[in-house]
């Protein structure tokens, strides 16, 4: 492709994402994206499934399960509320690179590669998977050990249903391929702490 054709893909691109828009702005507008919730969903090892107040499942319940927990995780989907401040133009994301920190666990990082689309004064939820294990679970020296140690992870995370103080995530929107190449999109951090449960730290402009 000739210099003037990428040219004209990226000014296409540029004009789909936010009109008229300039490049510089359009970095601006990414890291200018919200995040309103940091909701837990689904918590669940294997096919058990927990719930805020389930007492049903213990130790001994996953133990004679005949489940082989050693090397299970704790599964949970995370609705992730985004939006962009109003009178802002519309922009569709590629997806997302994500990384996410829970106390007590092993860090955990993806991609999430599905379409986002993000108009402003509107509110697009997605889910984002996750598997997130115990830290130092591999260390442990007993079965019974590893599974207290899952169970320990998969009631904090249902007893609220929403991420524990302490925790952390990070978004890296994608861009179509031709505007990545001229626009550094930012990493959006978002931390949970005892104060508000989703503050979000835009990154310096």
């Amino acid at each position: 492709m000739t210099s003037r054709a990428r040219l004209a893909c990226v000014l296409l691109l540029v004009s789909l994402l936010g009109g008229c828009l300039a490049l510089p702005q359009i970095g601006v507008l990414l890291g200018r994206i919200a995040l309103s919730s940091l909701g837990v969903d689904n918590v669940r090892i294997g096919n058990y499934h927990f719930a805020p107040g389930l007492a049903g499942i213990d130790e001994l319940t996953l133990l004679s399960s005949g489940l082989a927990l050693a090397g299970l995780p704790v599964n949970v989907d995370l609705p992730l509320a985004l939006s962009l401040p109003a009178n802002a133009p519309s922009l569709e994301l590629q997806g997302f690179a994500w990384e996410l920190q829970v106390p007590g666990a092993e860090p955990v990082a993806g991609e999430f590669d599905q379409p986002v689309p993000l108009h402003a004064g509107e509110t697009t939820t997605v889910t984002l998977p996750a598997a997130l294990e115990p830290r130092g679970i591999d260390a442990l020296p007993s079965r019974a050990q590893k599974v207290a140690a899952l169970l320990d992870l998969a009631r904090r995370l249902s007893a609220s249903g929403e991420l524990p103080p302490g925790s952390h995530l990070s978004l890296t929107p994608a861009l179509p391929p031709a505007l990545a190449r001229v626009v550094s999109a930012p990493t959006l951090e978002f931390d949970v702490s005892e104060a508000s449960r989703a503050d979000a730290t835009p990154p310096a402009e």
